[in-house]
């Protein structure tokens, strides 16, 4: 029990996160806006702190007002349905990671128009290069060769169709099983047999979704940290984080609606059409050939290819 000059824990528990928010918030947003998702006002850095001042001041004045306005319930609420539905986003985003094609490091930019040309005399080099052929290996997202004699139905669809569908329906899934376990036997008001129903319906879309999506071939990088038992601890991940997220009150439902909506339409309104995401240019394409000729030595020849976008249009010739 506190004494009377002593403060509550409450009060130091507030303190606390406000300080963590007056210190991560900003960087974030200075983070969103040198990416060109967020008003380039905020990408302002102080030439002598080296800290993003204007971030600072306005958020900490937001944060400052929305902890005053506000009670300790619905402040703890409204931070905790923030962080769950981050996580989610986490952890749906793992999964769409690891079945999507690793990016390329780096592409060869050619400092002259002309092929580059690079001689090989050795033999051993001729029958490295031409006398071996090399089977790739298969691609993150499709269907692993084992079971394509048992689930070739799959790989009729386009590339990646089968991954993304599978990956909405295990969200929905999660979804509709986090409401019949939660809102089943209280707001549902639901018969016993019709909750078992949907029970069993939802756990199965939940488990077929898994298994279609283990059926893939995913991503494997060795120089990275990856997480393991993909997709099964981020499916779990998901369905835990909304469970705890539809136990919350409807009034944090709504604040958090409002903000989203309010953070919606910056993202549409400003920063999809200012991001630098969209303005990277296109990799260089490059094709390696070998020629061999008859005194033995071995010529690699590259030529640049550009992008079908890229290619300039030809001009009429003159008469």
């Amino acid at each position: 029990m506190c004494h009377a000059d002593q403060p509550p824990p409450s009060a130091a528990a507030m303190t606390t996160v406000l300080l963590n928010g007056l210190f991560c918030l900003p960087r974030i947003i200075y983070a969103m806006a040198v990416d060109g998702l967020f008003f380039q006002a905020f990408a302002y850095v102080h030439p002598r702190t080296q800290v993003p001042l204007v971030g600072i001041l306005v958020f900490g004045v937001l944060t400052v007002l929305v902890a005053l306005l506000l009670d300790l319930e619905a402040l703890v609420q409204f931070l905790s349905i923030g962080t769950l539905l981050a996580y989610t986003f986490v952890a749906i985003s793992i999964i769409v990671l690891r079945f999507q094609k690793a990016p390329l490091s780096s592409s060869p930019s050619p400092a002259s128009p002309r092929p580059a040309a690079k001689e090989y005399n050795s033999f051993s080099d001729h029958i490295e290069l031409v006398g071996t052929e090399q089977v790739p290996a298969p691609e993150p997202g499709q269907l692993r060769p084992a079971l394509r004699p048992y689930l070739g139905f799959l790989d009729r669809c386009s590339p990646g169709v089968a991954v993304a569908s599978a990956i909405c329906i295990l969200v929905a899934s999660a979804i509709t099983l986090g409401c019949v376990l939660i809102f089943g036997d209280s707001a549902l008001h639901l018969p016993r047999w019709g909750y078992i129903l949907l029970l069993l319906l939802c756990s199965i879309m939940f488990l077929l979704s898994l298994l279609v999506l283990g059926a893939h071939q995913q991503q494997r990088q060795q120089d990275t940290f990856q997480i393991p038992m993909v997709p099964l601890i981020p499916a779990l991940s998901i369905l835990l984080n909304i469970c705890l997220m539809l136990k919350l009150s409807y009034l944090t439902w709504v604040r958090f609606s409002i903000w989203l909506l309010i953070g919606l339409l910056v993202y549409f309104g400003y920063g999809i059409w200012h991001s630098k995401e969209n303005q990277r240019e296109l990799p260089v394409l490059t094709i390696t050939r070998y020629v061999v000729f008859s005194s033995g030595s071995l010529e690699e020849t590259v030529q640049v290819v550009q992008p079908p976008s890229q290619v300039p249009a030809q001009e009429p010739s003159s008469p």
